[in-house]
């Protein structure tokens, strides 16, 4: 794949001139209102804020970041995690979310390993009917994890057991969102069980997240599988969709598939839905198909409403550099201003007019991206 240059020129000029933006590495948030983001239009959220390593999560961070939401705080004891959530909120974070799995045990207890809070439910305190099981009868567990037990969340009981103790330890930590992960829906499903058999459980689930989240004053995130084009079918049980699989080079390859992924985006966020895009490197580590961000960067400005909302607006996990080229994306909301109007398709690119310049993608074997800024 390629990533288009940055393409910068004074206005009238015939020549352009190509420089290197120096990102800003320390973003506070500003806002009028707890909802809405008017004066600092970004386009960043924090992916995990590890206190014990003090940085983001990866190697080549060494500054502290500040965005609106952070999607899940770790450390390594009590005391440490609680410095970490009034360091955030000192420093203009509005949301912080307590990471909890949907549908998995965890094998070892809280606080395993050094890592402060307890983030998927103990195994040690599940009941055997809890658990899944297959066709064959036995427990269906997590690829290549066999302590990794999945549970049989269109059970109430098992609803209410993992809700209410995520709740519980939510509050007492004072985050104000429940990030839920692992959740499915009409994309995969545990070895041995039907998709739409899984489906159903897990849709079970979730409304029964939105139930108690909602009685509790909790926002809800949900880190999910599901293909953009079905967001619409649950997004009235959650505040946000955080989704690993953004701009991937199956969709790029096509115009109607690329499409089909921005107009959901589009649809979702008109219900007032945020979206928390995570980038090919803060997942899986690797050079995969966007390991700087850019592609999922250069998607969110080509759907983005004129004016982001922290709940009806769409987002990219913050970078993991700190200089230009890698990284300066999350700078382009400033640079490039507000959007003049919706995207616009000719042929396989699609483009969208900004204040100071544009960006456009053109989709294919090998997608090109490309960001002029206007000065």
């Amino acid at each position: 794949m390629q990533v288009g240059k940055l393409n910068i020129w004074p206005r009238n000029a015939k020549r352009k001139i190509y420089i290197c933006i120096v990102y800003i590495s320390f973003i506070c948030i500003s806002a009028k209102s707890q909802d809405n983001i008017s004066d600092s239009y970004t386009i960043i959220f924090n992916p995990l804020f590890h206190q014990n390593q003090e940085k983001w999560r990866a190697p080549y961070h060494k500054t502290m970041m500040y965005a609106w939401f952070t999607a899940r705080v770790i450390a390594p004891d009590y005391k440490t995690y609680m410095h970490s959530m009034e360091d955030q909120y000192g420093n203009g974070v509005k949301y912080i979310g307590y990471y909890y799995s949907a549908t998995t045990t965890h094998s070892k207890e809280s606080g395993a390993h050094g890592i402060f809070p307890e983030k998927k439910f103990p195994l040690n305190e599940v009941k055997k009917d809890w658990l899944l099981r297959r066709p064959d009868g036995k427990f269906s567990t997590w690829p290549n994890q066999e302590e990794r037990y999945f549970l049989d969340v269109g059970l109430r009981e098992v609803q209410d057991a993992i809700l209410n103790r995520a709740i519980l330890n939510a509050k007492k930590l004072k985050c104000n969102v429940l990030t839920l992960d692992n959740w499915y829906y009409k994309y995969g499903a545990p070895a041995g069980l039907e998709e739409k058999a899984w489906t159903e459980k897990c849709m079970l689930f979730l409304k029964r997240a939105r139930e108690l989240t909602t009685a509790n004053n909790l926002k809800l995130v949900v880190n999910h599988t599901s293909p953009p084009q079905y967001w619409i079918e649950f997004a009235p049980y959650l505040d946000g969709s955080s989704y690993e699989m953004g701009c991937h080079p199956t969709r790029l390859r096509s115009r109607d598939l690329y499409e089909q992924e921005l107009s959901s985006y589009q649809e979702f966020i008109a219900m007032g839905k945020s979206i928390f895009l995570y980038t090919d490197r803060a997942v899986y580590k690797g050079d995969r198909w966007d390991k700087d961000g850019r592609k999922a960067a250069a998607t969110v400005m080509l759907v983005m409403p004129k004016e982001q909302h922290y709940w009806g607006g769409i987002y990219v996990c913050s970078p993991h550099y700190e200089v230009w080229p890698v990284g300066g994306w999350a700078m382009w909301p400033e640079q490039l201003g507000k959007p003049l109007g919706p995207r616009e398709w000719d042929g396989d690119t699609v483009t969208r007019k900004f204040e100071n310049g544009l960006i456009s993608v053109t989709v294919g074997e090998k997608p090109k991206f490309n960001i002029s800024i206007e000065y």
